[in-house]
């Protein structure tokens, strides 16, 4: 790959993470409005399901655009791994910057109502948890915790996700 094929594939990627992260921020801020409106967490869960199928559907472009319809498994893992650690970062800083700012404990209060349900409850109890404890450790995660663990669990998935991506989109 020469360094103008890296400088488009960086640029492409780019922009297109700043997209994936548009999108889970969307996908957050539906989970948090799914106290308010209900139909809002399967939006969520929906919108983060569609993740893979965007990341797919954003490599087609940019193999038709920029590549002249022709990408390599290496190529397409390295933009598509690019877009998520894009993603993820943005994804993370606007977690931080939501729970260190806006949330006054919002979350943590749909968090206390989620494992209030007795099925919650048993589904815990046969894991060895107790709601209780859980709800007293999650309410005691700093913004900065809190972000950083999704931003890990965001580059894993990614990691993940983009060898499957590029294998299927390699042309």
């Amino acid at each position: 790959m020469t360094f103008d094929e890296f400088r488009q594939l960086r640029a492409y990627s780019r922009y297109d993470g700043i997209y994936l992260a548009v999108l889970w921020i969307a996908a957050f801020a539906c989970l948090i409005c799914s106290s308010i409106y209900q139909p809002l967490s399967m939006m969520s869960i929906l919108i983060t399901l569609s993740t893979p199928f965007f990341v797919a559907y954003r490599l087609r472009i940019f193999r038709k655009e920029g590549l002249d319809g022709k990408v390599s498994f290496g190529r397409a893992f390295h933009y598509c791994l690019r877009v998520f650690f894009n993603a993820a970062i943005l994804f993370a800083i606007a977690q931080w910057a939501y729970m260190q700012y806006v949330d006054n404990g919002r979350l943590a209060s749909l968090f206390r109502t989620l494992t209030a349900s007795d099925e919650t409850k048993e589904a815990l109890r046969q894991m060895g948890m107790d709601a209780n404890i859980l709800t007293t450790v999650f309410e005691k995660v700093t913004p900065v915790e809190f972000a950083s663990s999704y931003l890990v669990e965001n580059i894993l998935i990614g990691f993940i996700l983009s060898i499957i991506i590029a294998a299927v989109m390699k042309k």
